[in-house]
């Protein structure tokens, strides 16, 4: 294993981009600084362009405002930045907890195919007629030979397994493949070619997502005035034979692993006590990643972080006119502060109500999956045998 990538970590160590790190307080990368920057600026300099008017007299009435002004302002303001941390938060948490649930689901499944599954004895140097392909019927992940003539596809991270558990490794390779596929489509990555996500699918797999003409779902800004709706659509239906239907890959992996259950059970590989629980794992984990998919493609309203943006620069805006006669040039610095405060209350609900992006503050999706990697890469080399046992 290389170094720094060692299974057993700290919680901290999931933040911790260097063996040493700067305290907190000093610390600029994973912050909100540079989201916040800019507005902080612009309230100082309005906060530093309305002290210079009121001290040149340049006006024939005082800018010195009713601090009432400030207090009305600071309660609703407050109000909503605690509502809106509170709902990014949540979503944030929502996000790891459905990634915990994915864990449990795919530790059990595999765990089951492992111990429950009879092996299959397999020849890889079996001629090409041999070779069950992949919609054969049993076999439903039995490698067969490239159309193109090529070797199968290798990698240097690949299982390490007995030959009789071959069948075994297959599915494996393709539940891990689930979780990888889950993140990328989570990340908007669609497609197969990816270093984690295409070595992990069975040769002869073809997916949808693998085509060249797959219809990327692309989340449209409400604030370009993407309102309309189309109607002279042809009419919907459901019908054998039609090109334009489409599946994201995760459900297609499911979809595969539900046909391969109920192969292998009807061969009398699987156990039949086992059949349920398996179809239920793979159950729960299409429930979980469909409520990924909700937290992803249903953001926070527009029209509230509109809002709330639009308050928090009224608060800063009129704030410094109650502080023209008692603070005189030391309304500067303190505007900087608290701008700084509420710009970046707000921020921080901005950066975590999405938690599968690849920003420093989102999930670590990449070292969960390596994670499960390390863990399916130990499971297949344990003997199916109980510690201490003769037999």
């Amino acid at each position: 294993m290389p170094a720094g990538m060692s299974y057993f970590k700290k919680p901290a160590e999931f933040y911790r981009r260097t063996q040493w790190t700067y305290p907190d307080t000093l610390r600029i990368r994973g912050s909100v600084i540079p989201s916040v920057i800019s507005d902080v600026c612009i309230v100082t300099c309005w906060s530093a362009a309305i002290i210079f008017i009121e001290h040149g007299k340049y006006l024939p009435f005082s800018l010195n405002f009713p601090q009432v002004i400030a207090s009305v302002l600071s309660i609703i303001v407050g109000l909503i930045l605690a509502f809106r941390t509170n709902t990014a938060y949540d979503r944030f948490w929502e996000g790891r907890k459905l990634w915990a649930s994915l864990d449990v689901q795919m530790r059990n499944f595999s765990r089951m195919i492992w111990v429950g599954m009879k092996e299959t004895p397999h020849n890889p140097a079996a001629p090409a007629a041999a070779a069950p392909a992949l919609n054969a019927g049993v076999h439903l992940f039995g490698r067969s030979p490239s159309p193109n003539g090529k070797a199968p596809k290798t990698s240097n991270a690949a299982f390490v397994h007995h030959d009789d558990d071959h069948e075994k490794i297959l599915v494996i390779k393709l539940l891990l493949a689930y979780a990888v596929s889950v993140k990328h489509h989570l990340r908007q990555e669609f497609g197969t070619r990816y270093y984690d996500l295409e070595y992990l699918l069975p040769e002869g797999f073809v997916p949808c997502a693998a085509t060249d003409n797959v219809e990327i779902k692309v989340v449209h800004d409400k604030a370009t005035g993407d309102r309309h709706r189309h109607y002279n659509e042809e009419a919907w239906t459901i019908r054998a034979g039609n090109e334009d239907g489409q599946m994201s890959l995760p459900l297609e992996i499911m979809y595969a692993l539900s046909l391969w259950i109920i192969g292998e059970n009807r061969a009398g590989r699987i156990e039949g006590s086992l059949v349920g629980n398996l179809l239920g794992s793979i159950n729960s984990m299409t429930d979980i990643f469909t409520n990924m998919e909700r937290i992803v493609f249903t953001p926070i309203p527009l029209a509230y972080s509109i809002h709330l943006r639009q308050v928090v620069y009224l608060y800063t805006l009129a704030l410094p006119f109650t502080f023209v006669t008692q603070l005189s040039w030391g309304t500067v610095p303190l505007m900087a502060l608290c701008s700084f405060t509420l710009f970046g209350v707000e921020g921080i609900g901005r950066e975590i109500e999405n938690p599968f992006g690849k920003d420093s503050n989102d999930l670590h999706m990449d070292e969960f999956c390596r994670d499960l990697k390390r863990e399916m890469d130990y499971m297949v080399n344990l003997k199916n045998r109980v510690p201490g046992s003769h037999v």
